[in-house]
């Protein structure tokens, strides 16, 4: 199975310009990198901070680029967004029956559980007892199987004194869910603008640079952004081998291509 994640879109207002890039620009070459290369993914995954600032013109402006993403979307909502205006655009997009942006798309060998970790009006995430109660019932469901989980907010500290205050507030009490069903496979999410892979709890999991700016490596304190080339990831789950590789695409990257067998340029 293979799952593309974006994250951190930030779309703003038209014709902005942000740390020197067009984000609107740079979501639609995505969409096209997207289609051009992987049509055959099950699902495109947008991992939170869709917008700016929440603004309805923007999640309009979202919907009218991904209506030419030829792949299955869910979008899941950041701190940069707007809950209401969120579900007000996407109607589509699964809510769960409290009304947070959580769905599940279930296969024969596996489950992936989409959570809504935004606390309106805070940077940091929240899971709350509503939507942790959501998902020991959803990994009760997918017991026997593997359970792979998407969200915005990083639910472990990641070595960065500026960001780590800024994830997911109380995360061990969602680490208590998942380990006490032992069936979550992979975690993923965003929110750091940076491309980091570990494991928490016994669990891995990778974050996404994304769209935006990234913020320079600084394991000290120093808040600098940098304007790195965007990135997307491949996910290619093999849930019954329990094996999860992620690649991160520099899509916007062109370089010279060499073949390997006559040494010579082939671009």
């Amino acid at each position: 199975m293979k799952i593309i994640q974006v994250t951190d879109v930030h779309l703003g207002r038209r014709g902005e310009i942000r740390y020197g890039a067009n984000l609107h620009e740079r979501l639609d070459r995505c969409i096209d990198h997207i289609n051009a290369r992987h049509g055959d993914a099950a699902l495109c995954v947008f991992s939170g901070d869709l917008t700016e600032t929440g603004a309805p013109e923007s999640y309009a402006d979202l919907k009218s680029a991904l209506s030419r993403l030829s792949l299955p979307y869910r979008l899941l909502p950041g701190n940069h967004d707007r809950r209401a205006n969120l579900v007000a655009a996407f109607p589509e997009n699964p809510t769960d029956d409290n009304g947070f942006v959580q769905s599940v798309v279930d296969t024969p060998e596996a489950s992936l559980l989409f959570l809504d970790s935004l606390a309106e009006g805070r940077v940091t995430g929240e899971l709350c007892d509503k939507r942790l109660a959501w998902l020991d019932a959803r990994l009760a469901d997918a017991a026997g199987r593997q359970a792979y989980i998407f969200l915005h907010h990083p639910p472990v500290e990641l070595g960065l004194p500026l960001l780590d205050p800024l994830g997911l507030e109380q995360p061990q009490r969602f680490l208590e869910v998942l380990t006490r069903h032992g069936n979550v496979g992979h975690i993923f999410f965003g929110h750091v603008h940076r491309d980091i892979a570990g494991t928490v709890a016994g669990i891995p999991f990778t974050a996404q640079r994304g769209l935006h700016a990234r913020f320079m490596l600084d394991l000290v304190g120093e808040e600098v952004v940098e304007q790195a080339p965007p990135t997307y990831g491949i996910v290619l789950i093999d849930a019954a081998a329990r094996r999860v590789v992620v690649h991160n695409n520099d899509f916007l990257e062109t370089w010279p291509l060499w073949s390997p067998a006559t040494g010579q340029r082939v671009d």
